[in-house]
C-alpha cells in the first residue's frame, strides 16, 4: 500500500489502530501538509484522507474525523480501480464515529451505502458482511429497535460462521451480544442455546477454561429461570475450575459470587454470607480493597447480616466498607442507611443521626426528596428521638414523613404507621391534643386495615386499644378489642 517513499499508509493505520498515537503524530502533520500542496494523485489523496479520518476518530476529534471521512468517500468514486478494502474500512470508521457521538441514523445510512457499494461490486466476503450487520444491530439496539437488532445480530452470526471457527473471539463476542439481547426480552431458551453451542465447541477443542466460562454463563441465565438448577450448574463450574492447572482467581470469584447471589435470592442467608466472603478472598488476590467489587461485597455481607440478626458482624463489614464507598454513590447509600439502622438499634443516636443526615442529603442531591426512602429515613430519625424522649422533635419528623407519603402512591403501610406514631406524639406532647391523637389513630388503622397485613393490624389495634384504655373510653375500646379478637381467631 506504499504510494510514495515517505508515507507508509499501512504502517500508520496499524499504529493508529494499536493506539500508538504519538508515534504517528508527525506523519499526520506531514499528510495534512501534503494535502494542502495538492500534488497528490487521486489515489494518494483517497488514502491520505481515509488515514486522517481514522486518526482523528481515534483522538476523538469528531469534526475533523467526519470531514476527512466524507471527503475520502466522495473521492473514492473517482478512483480508476476501486480500493474496496480501504473503502470498506473508511465507511466503517465513519459509521462508528457517528455511533460514538449518538448520531445513529447517520451511522445506519453510511452502513446502508456500504452494503450498496459491495453489492455493485459483487463483493462476497462473509467476514465483512458479518461486521456490517453486527454494526447495524448495534445501531438498532441504540435506537431501542430490539426486533431489528436481533435479526441483524442473527445475520451477522451466520456470516461470521461462514468465515470463522466457532471459537473465534469475534464470533464468540457476537454470540454474547445477541445473548444479552435475548435475555433483555426474556427469551432465555434462545440465549441458552447459543451458549450451549459455544460450550460444545470449547469441549471439542478441549479448552477447559473457556468451557467453564460458558457453563458459568449458562448458570447465570438459569438464575432468571430456575434458581435450584442455576445453583447446581454453578457448583459444577467451581469443581471444573478447581481442576484447572492454572486457576484464574477472577473466574473463580465470579462463580462463587454467583453462588452467593443465588443463595441470597433463595433465602439461604448464612450460606450466602459464606460465599460472599469466599468471593471477596479471591478478589483480594487481584484487586485493591478499594475496588468496586470488594466494596460491593462489604455492603452485601453487612446488609444480609442485619437480616440474620448478626448485628456485630453487620457493623464490622459496613464500617470497613463505608470509607471505601465514596467513589460509588449508589453503594454508599446502602452503607449509610444500614449503618443508621444498626446505630439506632445499639442506641448510638449521634452516629445514627450523622449517617441518616448524609443519606437524606444525597437523596436531595439526586432529586429524590419525595421518595419512600426519604420518608422512611425521616421516620427512623423520629423514632430515635422518641427513644430519647424528644417528643417534639419526633413529632416534627413524623409530620415531614407524612407530608412526603401524601405525595406518593403505593405507600399505604408507611402512611398508616406514620399516623399511628403521630397519634402517640399528639398524646404525649407538652400541648397534649387527645382529639387529634384519636383522629390519627383511627386514620392510621383505617389505612392499615386495607393493606391486610396481619402484623401491622395487630400493632395498630394494640396502640388504639391502649389509647382508649388510658383515656377511659370503654365503648370505643370494646369496638377495637372485638376487631382484635376476630383478627386473632382468623390467624388460628
Amino acid at each position: 500500500m506504499k504510494l510514495e517513499p515517505s508515507i507508509d499508509y499501512e504502517e500508520i493505520r496499524e499504529k493508529i489502530i494499536g493506539g500508538y498515537i504519538e508515534e504517528v503524530r508527525e506523519k499526520i502533520k506531514e499528510l495534512e501538509a501534503r494535502l494542502q500542496q495538492q500534488d497528490l494523485t487521486v489515489e494518494e489523496q483517497f488514502y491520505a484522507l481515509s488515514t486522517l479520518g481514522k486518526f482523528y476518530r481515534k483522538v476523538k476529534n469528531y469534526d475533523k474525523a467526519g470531514d476527512y471521512c466524507r471527503r475520502s468517500l466522495r473521492l473514492s468514486k473517482k478512483l480508476e480501480k476501486p480500493q474496496l478494502e480501504m473503502i470498506i474500512d473508511t465507511y466503517l470508521d465513519y459509521a462508528y464515529l457517528e455511533m460514538e457521538y449518538g448520531q445513529e441514523s447517520n451511522a445506519r445510512m453510511e452502513l446502508a451505502k456500504l452494503l450498496a457499494v459491495l453489492d455493485n461490486n459483487d463483493y462476497r466476503d462473509s467476514y465483512t458482511y458479518g461486521t456490517i450487520f453486527s454494526s447495524l444491530a448495534k445501531v438498532s439496539i441504540m435506537e431501542e429497535n430490539i426486533e431489528n437488532g436481533i435479526k441483524q445480530y442473527e445475520k451477522a452470526l451466520n456470516y461470521f460462521r461462514e468465515s470463522l471457527p466457532e471459537t473465534h473471539p469475534v464470533l464468540s463476542s457476537t454470540i454474547y451480544k445477541l445473548s444479552d439481547v435475548y435475555i433483555q426480552i426474556e427469551d432465555y431458551p434462545s440465549a441458552l442455546e447459543l451458549h450451549k453451542q459455544l460450550m460444545e465447541a470449547y469441549q471439542t477443542k478441549d479448552n477447559k477454561r473457556l468451557e467453564s466460562k460458558e457453563l458459568l454463563r449458562i448458570g447465570e441465565i438459569h438464575f432468571y429461570i430456575d434458581l435450584k438448577e442455576a445453583r447446581k450448574i454453578v457448583t459444577n463450574v467451581i469443581k471444573l475450575m478447581a481442576e484447572l492447572s492454572e486457576e484464574n482467581p477472577l473466574d473463580m470469584a465470579k462463580a462463587v459470587l454467583m453462588l452467593a447471589e443465588i443463595d441470597e435470592n433463595m433465602g439461604n442467608f448464612p450460606r450466602a454470607i459464606n460465599y460472599y466472603k469466599q468471593a471477596q478472598n479471591e478478589l483480594m488476590k487481584i484487586y485493591e480493597e478499594s475496588h468496586f467489587m470488594i466494596v460491593y461485597i462489604y455492603s452485601k455481607i453487612g446488609t444480609i447480616s442485619i437480616r440474620t440478626f448478626k448485628l456485630d458482624q453487620a457493623k464490622e463489614y459496613l464500617e470497613r466498607g463505608l470509607p471505601l464507598s465514596n467513589p460509588f454513590p449508589k453503594i454508599r447509600m446502602q452503607f449509610l442507611y444500614a449503618l443508621g439502622k444498626i446505630y439506632s438499634d445499639k442506641k448510638d443516636y449521634d452516629k445514627a443521626q450523622k449517617v441518616f443526615s448524609e443519606f437524606l442529603q444525597r437523596l436531595e442531591q439526586e432529586g429524590r426528596k419525595n421518595s419512600i426512602a426519604y420518608g422512611n429515613t425521616l421516620q427512623a430519625i423520629a423514632f430515635n428521638h422518641l427513644e430519647q424522649e424528644n417528643v417534639e422533635l419526633a413529632f416534627t419528623y413524623y409530620q415531614d414523613a407524612l407530608a412526603i407519603y401524601e405525595k406518593i402512591s403505593n405507600c399505604k403501610e408507611e402512611k398508616g404507621l406514620t399516623y399511628i406514631r403521630l397519634a402517640y406524639c399528639y398524646e404525649n406532647r407538652r400541648n397534649q391534643d387527645l382529639n387529634k391523637a384519636e383522629e390519627c389513630y383511627e386514620k392510621g388503622f383505617n389505612i392499615i386495615e386495607k393493606t391486610r397485613k396481619q402484623e401491622l393490624l395487630e400493632e395498630s389495634l394494640a396502640g388504639i386499644i391502649e389509647f382508649y384504655n388510658r383515656n377511659n373510653q370503654p365503648v370505643k375500646r370494646k369496638i377495637y378489642e372485638d376487631k382484635f379478637v376476630k383478627l386473632v381467631n382468623k390467624k388460628k
